[in-house]
């Protein structure tokens, strides 16, 4: 069933689709208290974040200046005599936990420039001197190190029951690629949003949910910048894997590309299987 464009109208102009499914980088509060995590275990993380930048590499064989370091440290010490009891308390191996490279720096009150010996850590060295350091942010940190295992086993479980929804989202996405225009010209006025994907992917929610979008983000004080299915319970995310695959075959197979015909089918088939999953549990 192709709908065409009774009035004759432009195509849409789509916006640039951006996915949020994975998460990646750096903590944010949101994403912490989706985990569960008490507040003052988000607090240490997200502060840890903030004073510490340098240390944010998830690379192993990142290279850390130990100036930069002792910097963000903020001891007290000045940096020669932190270094030199460091290496000197610690048993550090020179290229193996540090190497060393001499640079020419200007000095104020110095007509020329002056060779200074700079100290660059391995990552794992880093994070190990500023565990130690025998101050509020030393303590800081290994509650952070206590911590953060908790934070980031989360997150790979949540990216790995990500994994399938977007393993069959491609299948969909090559559908909407092929049929594009033809989808366009069965949305419904009504819908102003101009990416065809955030238009595919809000059925299939309102499809699950039960509600459009803007009401359940109401209903549950989520943010309009945050993506819904960040909410999505484990069934809720299998559905997501079949409607997407399902959707994909009446765009490609059964070329049904009006959006309102699409949603009852889709509603359908997600009833039908939710009716049988009712019946059996």
């Amino acid at each position: 069933m192709r709908i065409t464009n009774k009035n004759n109208t432009k195509p849409r102009k789509e916006k640039v689709y951006e996915s949020t499914s994975f998460k990646d980088g750096k903590f944010t509060e949101e994403e912490l208290k989706q985990y569960g995590l008490l507040d003052n275990e988000i607090s240490t993380i997200l502060e840890y974040q903030v004073l510490l930048p340098i240390l944010q590499s998830d690379e192993s064989n990142s290279k850390i200046n130990a100036k930069d370091l002792h910097k963000q440290l903020n001891n007290g010490w000045k940096f020669t005599d932190w270094i030199e009891n460091r290496i000197k308390s610690y048993r550090l191996i020179k290229d193996v936990d540090y190497s060393t490279i001499s640079r020419k720096y200007e000095i104020d009150g110095f007509a020329k420039s002056k060779d200074i010996l700079d100290y660059i850590l391995t990552l794992d060295c880093a994070k190990q001197l500023a565990m130690v350091e025998r101050t509020g942010i030393g303590a800081l940190v290994r509650r952070y190190f206590i911590i953060i295992e908790k934070a980031f086993k989360n997150r790979t479980n949540w990216n790995q029951n990500r994994k399938n929804t977007l393993i069959n989202c491609k299948e969909l996405r090559g559908a909407l690629i092929t049929k594009r225009e033809e989808l366009l010209n069965g949305v419904p006025e009504w819908i102003t949003n101009g990416n065809l994907y955030s238009i595919e992917f809000s059925l299939l929610n309102t499809v699950i949910l039960g509600m459009s979008a803007t009401q359940y983000r109401k209903e549950h004080n989520i943010s309009s910048n945050d993506q819904i299915r960040n909410y999505f319970s484990e069934d809720q995310l299998d559905d997501v894997e079949r409607l997407e695959i399902y959707d994909a075959q009446l765009i490609i197979s059964q070329e049904i590309y009006s959006y309102e015909d699409r949603k009852h089918i889709l509603q359908t088939e997600y009833n039908r299987v939710k009716n049988r999953k009712t019946k059996w549990v």
